[in-house]
């Protein structure tokens, strides 16, 4: 039963006509507040016992149906030291696995792909440059596969191929190194102060330029980062001592437009012509930088070193510029459709792909 619902009105009248008049006009309003009423409840009530049948009577064999498929991420290049290869599995959306959290997949600025959760360990990994092929071996700590590269050597212009099975599914790609490293050709830096809560901190501004390969299809990304020396403290709280070790960590500019075309840029159109980076910042790095990322419970004897900057551009196949771009349109506008996340991987999921990269050093 729906329960009455009663309104009262008063009207600015004359005292001695207020009651005749209020008597006229109070049960046309209470007639009308409450067909109103009652019509609205009546749809919210229908609206909500058609949203619990539609959810009820569905039958299981009428939802979507999807297989766990194998996923692989990797980025190799000439100048990298260990050969990585994360892989991973999807889950079924209507699955025993849909309760849990998931895979949790970051691509990092350093292209390592990070798995917060999920480690797939039981597959097997074989990486070939079409004469010799090599198995990947399982790193439990990073919960990649990896392999140094003086076991197996990554050539630019080589073509190399990866295969991944779990004895069940299988998945196969393949990527070509870039042939040419684009040298960096020039650079600005500059540096400036910035007032905040905190107070007075310095911001270094960077960018630079290179000339494009005539002749040749280019896909180019910028990156950079502060190399610096900083001190982690250990205390000792039965000893009542303390340890200083000294460690070294990177800093990564951002650039304004990261999520445009600017840090990652090709010469459609613009074949042979000079390209130039976005402007990229970061904080120098000082005692109030590093402790923002170090906790240390005392003040350290020693305050941090810069090592230098590190100018990176990276001359890249068209698999890591479609990726990596295909990632960043899903940030780019949260009210666009939704994009497919491209891959360039045969009976499965992610990416294999390549660069070849030049290095240009500023020394402090």
């Amino acid at each position: 039963m729906i329960p009455t619902i009663k309104a009262t009105f008063t009207t600015m009248l004359p005292a001695q006509g207020r009651a005749a008049k209020a008597g006229h006009l109070r049960p046309q309003f209470r007639l009308y507040m409450s067909h109103s009423l009652v019509g609205i409840l009546f749809l919210l009530l229908m609206g909500m016992s058609s949203c619990e049948t539609l959810v009820n009577t569905i039958p299981e064999s009428k939802l979507p149906r999807t297989e766990s498929q194998l996923t692989v991420f990797s980025f190799i290049s000439p100048q990298d030291t260990i050969i990585r290869v994360k892989v991973s599995q999807t889950y079924p959306l209507f699955s025993e696995y849909s309760s849990s959290p998931g895979t949790s997949l970051v691509i990092s600025d350093g292209d390592t792909v990070v798995n917060n959760i999920d480690s797939f360990a039981t597959a097997t990994v074989v990486i070939s440059d079409g004469a010799t092929s090599v198995t990947l071996p399982y790193d439990s700590r990073e919960q990649v596969y990896s392999l140094p590269v003086q076991r197996f050597p990554i050539k630019a212009g080589m073509t190399y191929s990866l295969t991944v099975t779990d004895g069940k599914r299988s998945l196969q790609a393949s990527c070509t190194i870039p042939p040419d490293q684009v040298p960096i050709t020039n650079y600005t830096l500059d540096t400036t102060l910035i007032t905040s809560f905190t107070g007075r901190d310095t911001t270094l501004r960077l960018s630079f330029r290179w000339n494009d390969i005539a002749g040749k299809e280019n896909y180019y990304r910028v990156r950079a980062y502060e190399l610096f020396e900083y001190s982690e403290v250990n205390v000792d709280s039965i000893l009542q001592t303390t340890r200083e070790t000294r460690k070294v960590g990177r800093s990564y500019f951002r650039w304004t437009d990261a999520f445009s075309s600017g840090a990652f840029q090709n010469d459609t159109n613009l074949d042979g012509t000079q390209f130039s980076s976005p402007q990229g910042r970061k904080p120098r790095v000082n005692a109030q930088y590093v402790e923002s990322l170090v906790n240390n419970p005392v003040k350290p004897r020693r305050g941090p070193v810069s090592k230098g900057l590190y100018l990176l551009l990276l001359n890249t196949d068209s698999h890591y510029y479609r990726f990596h771009r295909s990632v960043q349109a899903q940030d780019d506008n949260p009210f666009s459709e939704p994009a497919l996340i491209y891959t360039n991987v045969t009976g499965g999921l992610g990416v294999f792909a390549s660069y070849n990269q030049s290095v240009r050093v500023v020394r402090p």
